[in-house]
């Protein structure tokens, strides 16, 4: 004689603790992803002004003249923007300056100082490096944006300094460092800065993270 077999399937109680474990897990997931989410965000950001102080170097160089490269921090966003001297000289007059492009937004990314990071921290070669600067430098506008003397200066050398307008007789600044900070809103995060490390005598520029 047969007997008849209960149906298969879960208790209750098993229920339970399969869904307390996939709770537990998304728990620690969520946070990961999200470190992984902002860390993707401000290398990419990394690469985009790596990418415009290749291109100044490449227009001082191309139009033997003067190229300024001005960073912005906005509303937890940042603008870059690059002009050219038209007379091959380093005033910075309204009137001798001419955009090269439209000036370019990166969300959630925001300008902070390095100052404090080790050399350990952001690659054994750095050795000493000065920083973007935070005002002092020239103030011009593209389109609706204006940048306020937050810039770097290429020469028709290709060399880079933090004068807003070097003579002739002015040397490069050995290393500028642009560190930069994932944003949300208004809100810096913390643990995923990166530097942006410009070689003032040839204007390569390499990147660091911290």
């Amino acid at each position: 004689m047969f007997t008849k077999r209960p149906n298969g399937g879960f208790s209750l109680i098993e229920l339970l603790v399969v869904i307390a474990i996939i709770a537990l897990l998304a728990a620690f997931a969520i946070p990961a992803f999200n470190s992984i989410g902002q860390a993707r965000g401000v290398t990419e950001a990394a690469y985009q002004v790596a990418a415009a102080v290749e291109l100044a170097r490449s227009e001082a160089i191309t139009r033997q003249t003067y190229v300024w490269l001005g960073l912005q921090t906005n509303s937890g966003d940042l603008r870059i923007g690059l002009v050219y001297s038209k007379d091959g000289s380093a005033t910075g007059s309204a009137t001798n300056l001419q955009p090269i492009g439209k000036s370019a937004l990166i969300q959630r990314t925001a300008l902070v100082d390095p100052t404090g990071w080790g050399v350990t921290e952001v690659g054994t070669n750095l050795g000493t490096f000065s920083n973007f600067p935070a005002s002092g430098g020239l103030t011009f506008s593209i389109g609706n944006t204006t940048f306020q003397g937050r810039t770097v200066t290429f020469t028709p050398l290709g060399e880079v300094t933090t004068k807003a307008a070097p003579t002739a007789t002015d040397g490069f600044d050995p290393r500028i460092a642009v560190g930069l900070r994932q944003t949300r809103g208004t809100t810096l995060m913390t643990n995923n800065d990166i530097a942006v490390v410009i070689d003032g005598s040839v204007g390569i520029p390499t990147i660091y993270r911290k």
